[in-house]
């Protein structure tokens, strides 16, 4: 099944950083190709539809982001997305027509595990705080199944502007 989302994709250097600071850890690591912050889930859809419809967000402000701290959500462990930019950031989700599998509030993340027990994984990277970055643009990714994990691959992009004022 082929599922549709937008996101956020991690620059090469806080890629980079995530990855000097992961700890060791018996969790299934989600692989750095496929580190992102979904900005808003959309399942089957029409990719051309969304495309055009996420085209709407271009020039729209982009937020500051940072990872910062860690959490759990059932069996995954998860770095928590700040922002000084909440509002932003809210307002792209919402633009964008954030539904997430019913889960009314967006709570942006990275998922860098999956397994039975992510509680001390979380706690070995509940003070794990990353370089802050703008992103440039919002990415729309297709996942498709793969062999072990869903592979991802853009269908297009919505470049963002900088930050207000600058």
């Amino acid at each position: 099944m082929t599922r549709l989302f937008a996101a956020f994709t991690l620059p090469g250097e806080v890629a980079d950083h995530l990855e000097r600071h992961l700890p060791p850890t018996d969790l299934r690591p989600t692989p750095r190709t496929r580190w992102h912050i979904t900005l808003a889930y959309y399942g089957e859809d029409d990719p051309d539809l969304r495309l055009e419809r996420l085209s709407r967000l271009a020039g729209h402000p982009a937020p500051r982001l940072r990872l910062h701290g860690s959490g759990t959500f059932e069996r995954v462990c998860l770095l928590v997305v700040t922002t000084p930019d909440r509002v932003i950031l809210d307002d792209l989700a919402e633009a964008a027509e954030y539904r997430l599998g019913g889960y009314p509030q967006y709570r942006p993340h990275v998922t860098v595990a999956r397994g039975d027990d992510p509680g001390k994984m979380a706690a070995d990277l509940r003070d794990y705080r990353g370089p802050e970055w703008t992103p440039e643009e919002i990415a729309l990714l297709r996942g498709d199944p793969g062999p072990t994990a869903p592979v991802y691959s853009p269908v297009g992009r919505v470049r963002l502007a900088g930050q207000p004022g600058c």
